[in-house]
């Protein structure tokens, strides 16, 4: 089955999940309050409201993405703030059906809920741009005394197509100069979909500024497999001009590399590998290639965009001690430090730690999918070394 053709059966359930929602709010709430005419402009105006969003989801599906990814992003956010409210209420407020004689306390409760649902949803797409500032320290004995109070920088997950604000970039990049750190480590996805989406930021982003440099690593979204490339070549051109992009910026890419930071006659390693990807993303990470002494007493940072690599190689074949990952953006909603993300995350936000071996993932500073961050707030993170030697 294409995706065509999956995107349209997607659109056409989604579709209808809200024609359900409106005909139990319809018969519920509206023609009690407003009677017959009161039902009938109801159900014309959220029919039409329907057809019209389904109406763009096709032209953005059929224009392969390529032009419409804005269009796209803000119809998902339209349907969200219409209907996951009015869903909440139908789950909740249907509780009154299942007691005889029918009660109304579900359907109140059901009400206060759905109205938070909207006013959180509202709130998500102006909080995207509220950067939170994050700190942890790492303590080892491993770390060089050399090394001690050494200031790492992350950030994750840009997204530039759906960034929409160069001033959001540029306080972005003087944010992270302001923590004055020793090295920044970006933990891939750059761009949404295309190389391009660079060009009208990279001369923000050259600003990063750092003692011992920048160094970055791919991220899913960042190979072009998001597009319909008329050819493979014009794919690999796509990606050959992001690595150029970023190379002229004076970043560093470790695809599937490594390198060295050196304070006297100590060092520590910098690892980067390409993205370690689940089905249906191809496998392009190859940490043996990026550092083939994994047991070797060197002190190793590991750039990895999906913070599942963590446990599925990280942890059980080398001895690498910090690993910084982003990819979930905690699905760009917590709840009291919560996230549906841990569905398919088991470690989707913040820092963790399994023997001797450290993982920190980022949630992101970029939107994907829906332009709204609810609770999860964009995250700069400061990372402080201290030696116990």
């Amino acid at each position: 089955m294409n995706h065509t053709l999956l995107h349209l059966i997607g659109i056409a359930i989604i579709g209808a999940i809200g024609v359900l929602c409106n005909w139990y709010v319809s018969r519920r709430i509206i023609k009690p309050l407003y009677g017959t005419a009161g039902l009938r402009g109801y159900r014309i105006f959220h029919l039409a409201l329907l057809l019209i969003l389904g109406t763009l989801a096709c032209i953005a599906n059929f224009g392969g993405l390529n032009n419409s990814i804005a269009l796209l992003v803000w119809v998902m956010y339209g349907f969200m703030l219409f209907y996951i409210p009015k869903l909440c209420y139908v789950i909740i407020s249907s509780i009154d059906y299942l007691r005889r004689p029918r009660g109304t306390w579900a359907g109140h409760i059901g009400f206060v809920v759905a109205a938070i649902c909207a006013v959180a949803l509202i709130y998500g797409a102006f909080n995207r741009y509220n950067i939170q500032i994050k700190e942890t320290t790492i303590t080892s004995q491993r770390i060089p005394s050399t090394f001690d109070n050494y200031r790492i920088v992350q950030f994750s997950d840009l997204h530039l197509e759906t960034m929409y604000s160069r001033r959001y970039v540029q306080r972005l990049v003087d944010s992270i100069n302001a923590q004055q750190p020793d090295v920044i480590l970006f933990t891939g996805d750059m761009v949404n979909r295309k190389a391009s989406e660079l060009l009208q930021y990279n001369d923000i982003l050259s600003q990063l500024k750092a003692a011992d440099g920048v160094f970055t690593v791919m991220g899913n979204h960042d190979y072009g497999d998001f597009v319909k490339w008329e050819s493979e070549a014009a794919h690999e051109a796509n990606l050959a001009q992001l690595r150029t992009l970023v190379s002229d910026m004076g970043w560093h890419l470790l695809d599937n590399a490594s390198t060295y930071i050196y304070r006297d006659n100590d060092s520590i390693a910098i690892i980067g590998v390409e993205n370690w990807g689940e089905p249906p993303f191809q496998q392009y990470g190859d940490l043996a290639q990026a550092y083939p002494s994994l047991q070797d007493d060197t002190y190793k940072i590991l750039l990895s965009h999906n913070s599942r690599h963590w446990r599925a190689e990280v942890l059980p074949h080398s001895n690498i001690d910090l690993t910084l990952s982003g990819h979930t953006h905690a699905m760009q909603l917590t709840i009291c430090g919560f996230s549906p993300a841990i569905a398919h995350y088991p470690e989707w936000g913040g820092l963790y730690k399994e023997g001797n071996q450290y993982l920190y993932v980022n949630i992101g500073v970029g939107c994907t999918m829906y332009p709204a961050r609810i609770g999860a707030t964009p995250e700069i993170t400061v990372i402080t070394l201290q030696s116990t030697r």
